[in-house]
């Protein structure tokens, strides 16, 4: 099978050749300040993040339009990335996981608005299928049992069932969003016993050899895996050290898969291609769901709305798709233009690689109309406003919002999401300067794009203000 070539020669770690399509073709005859503005740009960030390694992939109009490899898979060894290093995805398996559901049930396997006990041995009432995908079955985020805090080295699949069925729910399906991976382990049980067959083997065959995934497996810690990429994470001095995540095995179901960014990226150009999932199931999977109460799904973070399996926002007046994994991979998907970009590194995403951020600024080169950076400050902020949303920010910082600042629906979403941001504070340097880089009007909202300019980083964030200057939406993205 053909390879991707590099766009331009990297000493010491440039790609194998892969065949281009007449879109990377279009692209690269534009000329190439594109391709050395999305080296120079991934290059200084990953030196500024401390990211030792990371992948892009761009697919444009339903084909993988190119690839990049950068730093090192393995910092032991000094073994670089190259075009077959297998990451850990981490929640990027989340869309497959959707997608798989959804495919099953275009197969006429089970419906999305299946109660979850017609499949799975639990006591859920009202819960459904769809609602294990949005985050809003109610479930907490537990899947393995623990002792004392400690978890095990080994499980197995029924032993993470019985862990989940005895999770004491938090609220009635339908009525909160709470991000939760064991609704996710449950839709693939549910997959499974719908299909008759082992998930993979579903998977294998009805999407990822369809849309030309060839390396998708399961990382089992014992594994001899070819070219398998080392996590890495931050201690609290700021020092890099392995990410220990990885060396537990859940099992053949929640046991991280891991792929290529080639790969991945080809099931994102598969969405636009409308097979092997269709038309109809991938617009399902991008419909924002709404909860019981009228509300939007969704939290205080890379994105403020929720489908199945996605994160959802707008983006400077049009949809995105988008979503990371805790190991430090990422996507960003523009529908309209058929444009995706994934990133994967090897720097846990709390750690401050923000792999979809680096996604937007790569897609900001490659479309201008993208471009968060190349948008001047704004009108005038007035002052008294532009204090009051910098203490917000900072407070978020801090990982103590104001929550009377909040609407009342927003209020658990900032409690929740502040501690996404402290985490990451250290690595950000001291704060410089806070400037309105854009104001709109997003749901009937005053909305305004602030500029938020560190020591070592560059951060926007989209305030949606009610009626009463409150907070009704907010999203963040580290580019």
């Amino acid at each position: 099978m053909p390879v991707l070539p590099t766009l331009r020669p990297r000493p010491p770690h440039a790609l194998a050749p892969i065949a281009l399509g007449l879109a990377a073709l279009a692209w690269l005859a534009a000329g190439p300040a594109g391709a050395d503005a999305v080296d120079d740009y991934l290059d200084a960030e990953r030196g500024a993040r401390r990211i030792p390694g990371l992948a892009l992939a761009v697919a444009r109009d339903g084909e993988l339009l190119f690839v990049r490899a950068y730093g090192l898979a393995n910092v032991e060894n000094r073994a670089p990335v190259v075009a077959g290093s297998i990451f850990a995805i981490a929640s990027l398996d989340k869309q497959l996981t959707a997608a798989g559901l959804l495919r099953a049930a275009e197969l006429g396997k089970l419906a999305l608005e299946d109660p979850v006990d017609r499949w799975v041995e639990i006591a859920l009432p009202g819960a459904t299928l769809a609602q294990l995908l949005s985050h809003t079955a109610g479930l907490p985020d537990q899947v393995a049992g623990t002792i004392e805090g400690r978890a095990f080295t080994d499980y197995t699949t029924e032993q993470l069932l019985a862990t989940v069925a005895g999770l004491v729910p938090h609220a009635p399906p339908g009525h909160r969003f709470a991000y939760s991976d064991a609704g996710l382990f449950l839709a693939q049980l549910a997959t499974e016993r719908a299909a008759g067959e082992p998930w993979w083997q579903f998977m294998r065959r009805e999407l990822f050899a369809p849309a030309g995934m060839t390396t998708p497996l399961s990382l089992a810690p014992g594994a001899l895996v070819p070219d398998r990429v080392g996590a890495y994470t931050l201690d609290g001095e700021g020092a890099l050290v392995r990410d220990r995540r990885l060396d537990v095995d859940y099992g053949p179901l929640y046991t991280d898969l891991g792929m290529t960014v080639a790969d991945f990226a080809r099931f994102l150009a598969a969405l636009d291609r409308g097979r092997p999932l269709g038309a109809a199931s991938v617009e399902r999977m991008t419909e924002p769901v709404v909860l019981a109460g009228g509300e939007p799904a969704g939290e205080l973070f890379q994105w403020s709305r929720y489908g199945l399996g996605v994160g959802l926002d707008d983006f400077l007046g049009e949809p995105v798709v988008l979503h990371s994994g805790h190991s430090g991979v990422g996507f960003v998907r523009f529908p309209r233009r058929r444009l995706a970009v994934a990133v994967f590194t090897n720097l846990e995403h709390p750690a401050g690689s923000d792999p979809v951020g680096l996604a937007l600024g790569v897609a900001g080169l490659l479309e201008p109309a993208l471009s968060l950076a190349a948008l001047a400050p704004g009108a005038p902020f007035d002052p008294a406003l532009a204090a009051r949303l910098r203490a917000d920010y900072e407070a978020l910082l801090a990982g103590e919002p104001a929550l009377d600042r909040y609407t009342p629906s927003m209020r658990p979403l900032a409690w929740e999401g502040a501690g996404g941001l402290a985490g990451r504070a250290r690595g950000f340097g001291s704060l410089e300067r806070f400037e309105l880089a854009r104001e709109a009007t997003l749901e009937g909202h005053r909305t305004l794009l602030v500029r938020a300019i560190h020591e070592r980083a560059t951060l926007y964030l989209r305030f949606s203000l009610d009626g009463e200057g409150r907070i009704a939406r907010l999203v963040w993205w580290h580019v």
